[in-house]
């Protein structure tokens, strides 16, 4: 109940109908270890930006494990698509496909079977008066930061794209854990070829300052020694901001992307 009264003080509880569904939908979460082990992940991908409502079924974390919420307490909340995956059930011997969502004021997030998704045409008298698509995180992490940490490499906008899409998904360690040079390759598509590529993920303790994110790095092992055998590489990096508070996600969590064309 105080993550409630917590989460309702952020929002502002009474201000906004998004504010409501995240307090009624914080309240129906429930956790099932049968049901996370119950599916396979087959794949996981990033997808272009689509916008759904939903009233059937619910919004789950990764693997199912928790179940956020039913869709029909969100039933007016507008969900912007950035990534779906394919689970095998194991009990009933099929497969299905859900999209990762998110909402408009980036309140919520999960996973839900696009069985249960319906497109929508967002516009300004859609669910709310003021719906605008969801803003990416923040970078945190600066392009002369960047350049300093990694001397003499070349700042790349996509790349900094590419890791904010990254990180801004709740499953990002299986991602790496995959080893899915393909599911990598996605990212950076605006190169027609390359010879090289390196991400680097990290954790700081103060994503804003060039010392800890330093720090962080080499912890990670990439010392100075080692940051500067990257001259002439293409470079991008994001970080989650401390105050991040979307579930899923770990603030002070970055990633850092290297291309050598």
């Amino acid at each position: 109940m105080k993550k409630i009264v917590q989460l309702g003080m952020v929002l502002g509880i009474g201000a906004s109908v998004w504010g409501w569904s995240s307090v009624m939908a914080s309240a129906n979460s429930q956790y099932s270890a049968r049901r996370s082990n119950s599916v396979k992940l087959l794949w996981r991908r990033g997808m272009g930006q689509h916008t759904y409502t939903a009233t059937r079924g619910a919004r789950y974390s990764k693997h199912l494990g928790i179940r956020y919420s039913n869709n029909d307490v969100t039933p007016n909340v507008i969900w912007y698509t950035d990534a779906h995956e394919k689970l095998y059930d194991k009990y009933k011997k099929n497969s299905a496909i859900y999209y990762h969502v998110r909402s408009a004021d980036r309140t919520l997030q999960g996973w839900i079977w696009r069985g249960y998704l319906k497109p929508v045409q967002v516009t300004n008298n859609t669910a709310t008066s003021n719906v605008n698509q969801p803003s990416q995180s923040d970078a945190v992490i600066t392009k002369t930061m960047l350049r300093n940490l990694f001397p003499n490499t070349i700042y790349d906008r996509a790349l900094t794209t590419a890791s904010i899409s990254y990180l801004n998904l709740d499953d990002f360690n299986q991602i790496v854990e995959s080893k899915n040079q393909k599911g990598l390759e996605w990212v950076v598509s605006r190169f027609d070829s390359f010879t090289k590529m390196k991400y680097i993920n990290f954790f700081s303790q103060d994503p804003t300052s060039e010392k800890s994110v330093e720090q962080a790095l080499t912890k990670a092992g990439y010392d100075r020694k080692a940051r500067s055998g990257y001259q002439g590489w293409f470079i991008g990096g994001a970080a989650l901001d401390l105050n991040n508070i979307e579930e899923g996600i770990l603030p002070g969590e970055g990633l850092i992307f290297l291309i050598q064309k």
